[in-house]
């Protein structure tokens, strides 16, 4: 018996009783060839007894089928069975090595082959077609659950939309036999658009919209076709393997082949992806990061994740691949066009209801600072949105980290922040960044964070319940950004900087970081391990060769240091990961305040300094809620020092013992170029006349001059603080302070006031940075 009878006879085809084979065949031959292995599988009385058949291109989305003859047909007895029948192609081999050839991008995909080639393959080898059967139903079954799905259907339509919910559920059942075959990396939804407009929410939307607008319907739903022709991936098995081959290739260009994950992680990741819907969020640092979850996806064989990408990426040649591989291309503005925003809500609503996985950037557009930028609301409303009005709970938002250990993209970002325009997107762009991506930068790291559970969507005019999720979300995705050893040594550099470092004293910071890390439950990648640790020249020696440090070997020691026009570059790895440190910060430059200001009770300037830090960066950082935020702060005083307490409220020299137990001190690396870019921001306020006003754009502007002349004078100390993001900020601070706006006598003084403090944390900072070097010695042994 051959393979395909096999599976056929594991299916309950040979019960008495009427039948009607819904046939799926893209021509005669498949056609011809179904035939005969029905009338020689499960003829009713024989082989050569006739069988109750009807045969469409269900999988053929290029036709429009035809639906009168079976919606004749299914006027039989309610008892009928329906069984749906198809053949699946095989590639020889291809489930072992997932070797796409360059043939089938150019004739085809051999498991969609036309009449002439599927004549051929037969020719060759029948065994490469295998003839599949989808879970019968009865048409009393089938009718009952349309029904249930489609009360609205009027009585003249009601035949043929019977018609198409019954071709849809057949092609449902074969693709999931299918799927048993190839694997679920291919579980894509089908007849999308028909299933939009023949669904009863989507139809009473709809007709709320047209009352609304004063409209038609007839004119809104010709507008949703078009909408759903932009909106609606197609994805196809030729275009996802193409797309996990591009992937690929991005990936290993300058990266080593092997993406570094946690399985266990992975295999979490699959069940939750099985049982609910799931939204996959993941941090943006560089065009290719948005690929890390559909490579993983594809390469173990989960389902195809559903991209949501910029339509400034749907340009000639890639966008045409990309929506057949999955990607939603979405408009950036559409508050104007109600019924596109209708066809979007009740599209990512079907996605959700049918567990088909999401995915997209967390923080919409790429961080051009290293640090997690704040969320984008956007698309995460529209999707909770649709969850709330479609009943749709427990949606699990997963947010995903990827982590390099070099980024091609930070060059450009250091660029772009001195206030060069950024490139538009085209087709000769994709593939010089491409070619860009050649040079050795290590290992690529992805990092699964706790699922964030929406167990009700909140409502859509429920903004506070909204940001309380993303604020999950990115308190997540920050707990799950592991330390690497490209984000320590910048980190660490720029701590010392302009003093240069050796390997052994590089080496024995990290070494540090890395026990400290582990007490804390931090992660950190895989290249912190014991073994790479005591190889850390080969990465110190990636880092020169790629211009980021510099070595000099003329005198007794080799040593390494950062020059200054990098420090931009360098300060984005180190931002990746300050988050980690921020409560050892907080820590160190209120303790130096406290030391300052001795005529006051230590621990009352100690606690009110911890407030107004994380009060002045509030628009830097996600910070727990202030009584958590305390109680982190105790336990990192704790673990350094058991007996904080005592020395905090005596004060006097206790705080420099208190000082010294929490060196290396950070707090100058982690802060430096907030506070410096914040000062330039503040004084360009502070010189403002009485009657004057700035606004926040034109305050950028000047502050990208100031910044640089500051820099020069050496006001402030590293081109790391000059940068579009960052004045953004600092005018956000200011406004938030109630310093914007029209200048008045009494504003003048304010901003004068917060200035010098800006220039008192920037002294601290710098005596920060002197207290480490004054025990390099000590520190680095």
């Amino acid at each position: 018996m051959n393979e395909s009878t096999a599976i056929a006879t594991k299916e309950p085809l040979f019960t008495k009783g009427p039948k009607l084979f819904v046939i799926d065949a893209r021509n005669r031959v498949e056609r011809r060839y179904l035939l005969d292995w029905l009338h020689a599988s499960v003829g009713e009385d024989g082989p050569d007894e006739p069988i109750n058949w009807i045969s469409l291109p269900i999988s053929d989305e290029r036709v429009l089928l035809r639906l009168k003859e079976l919606a004749r047909k299914l006027d039989a007895a309610p008892e009928t069975l329906v069984i749906p029948v198809r053949i699946a192609w095989r590639i020889p081999d291809f489930e072992k090595s997932r070797a796409m050839k360059i043939r089938h991008a150019l004739f085809g995909d051999p498991r969609t082959p036309g009449s002439f080639r599927a004549r051929t393959i037969l020719l060759r080898n029948k065994r490469r077609a295998q003839c599949l059967t989808g879970r019968p139903a009865t048409i009393g079954d089938l009718r009952e659950r349309f029904n249930r799905q489609n009360p609205l259907a009027t009585q003249g339509e009601e035949t043929t939309e019977f018609a198409g919910f019954v071709v849809r559920q057949a092609s449902l059942v074969l693709d999931i036999e299918e799927r048993g075959l190839r694997g679920r990396r291919y579980k894509v939804p089908r007849f999308v658009s028909e299933s939009l407009r023949t669904s009863t929410k989507f139809r009473t939307a709809m007709t709320k919209l047209a009352a609304d607008l004063d409209k038609p319907e007839t004119a809104l739903y010709e507008e949703a076709g078009k909408y759903m022709k932009e909106l609606v991936a197609r994805p196809s098995a030729l275009f996802i393997d193409m797309k996990a081959r591009l992937d690929r290739f991005m990936l290993s260009q300058g990266y080593e082949d092997e993406v570094i994950f946690d399985r266990n992680e992975l295999n979490q990741l699959r069940q939750t992806m099985r049982d609910h819907p799931t939204l996959l969020l993941f941090t943006h640092k560089t065009y290719i990061d948005g690929v890390t979850p559909t490579d993983l996806a594809y390469q173990n064989d989960l389902p195809m994740l559903h991209v949501f990408g910029g339509i400034n990426l749907d340009f000639f040649g890639l966008g045409f691949v990309l929506r057949r591989a999955g990607t939603i291309f979405i408009r950036r503005s559409f508050e104007d066009k109600p019924v596109y925003k209708l066809v979007l809500r009740h599209y990512v609503s079907y996605l959700l209801e049918k567990r088909f996985p999401m995915t997209w950037a967390f923080e919409g557009t790429r961080s051009r600072l290293g640090k997690l930028m704040p969320p984008r609301y956007g698309l995460l409303k529209y999707v909770l949105d649709s969850a709330n009005v479609n009943d749709i709970e427990n949606v699990h938002i997963i947010p995903v980290v990827t982590s390099f250990d070099l980024i091609r993209d930070v060059e450009e970002y250091a660029s772009e922040q001195t206030g060069r325009v950024k490139k538009a997107e085209s087709l000769s762009w994709f593939v010089g960044y491409l070619r860009s991506l050649r040079e050795p930068m290590g290992k690529v790291y992805v990092d699964f964070g706790k699922p964030v559970i929406v167990k009700k969507a909140p409502k859509p005019d429920d903004r506070i319940g909204l940001s309380k999720i993303a604020f999950e979300v990115a308190v997540e995705a920050n707990r799950a950004t592991p330390l690497t050893l490209t984000s320590l040594m910048c980190l660490s550099m720029l701590g010392t900087a302009p003093r240069a470092m050796t390997a052994d004293e590089l080496q024995a910071i990290i070494n540090f970081f890395v026990k400290w890390a582990k007490e804390r439950n931090i992660r950190f990648s895989d290249d912190l391990t014991k073994q790479s640790l005591e190889d850390i020249q080969n990465v110190i020696d990636t880092l020169v060769n790629n211009g980021l440090f510099v070595c000099y070997d003329q005198g007794s020691s080799t040593v390494y240091t950062i020059q200054p026009e990098k420090h931009p570059l360098a300060s984005y790895y180190r931002n990746s990961i300050i988050h980690h440190f921020l409560d050892k910060a907080i820590i160190e430059l209120s303790l130096l305040k406290a030391r300052e200001d001795q005529s006051k009770n230590a621990a009352e300037v100690f606690w009110a300094e911890t407030d107004r830090l994380r009060d002045l960066f509030k628009f830097e950082f996600f910070y727990p809620p202030k009584e958590e935020y305390r109680e982190n702060l105790k336990a990192e005083l704790t673990r350094a020092c058991p007996d904080w307490e005592m020395k905090l409220q005596k004060g006097g020299v206790l705080l420099k013992s208190l000082t010294n137990r929490f060196q290396p001190l950070v707090g100058h690396a982690v802060f430096l170029p907030f506070v410096e870019s914040y000062t330039v921001v503040l004084d360009i306020l502070s010189r403002l006349k009485p009657g004057q006003t700035i606004d926040q754009k034109n305050c950028v502007d000047m502050a990208l001059k100031e910044g640089r002349q500051a820099y020069m004078l050496r006001l402030i100390t590293s081109e790391a603080s000059i940068g579009k993001i960052l004045f953004e900020n600092g005018f956000k601070m200011a406004a938030s302070q109630d310093l914007t706006g029209e200048t008045t006598e009494e504003t003048i003084a304010k901003r004068k006031a917060l200035l010098r403090k800006f220039r008192a944390l920037s002294r601290r900072m710098e005596k920060s940075r002197l207290e480490v070097l004054s025990l390099a010695d000590k520190i680095f042994e």
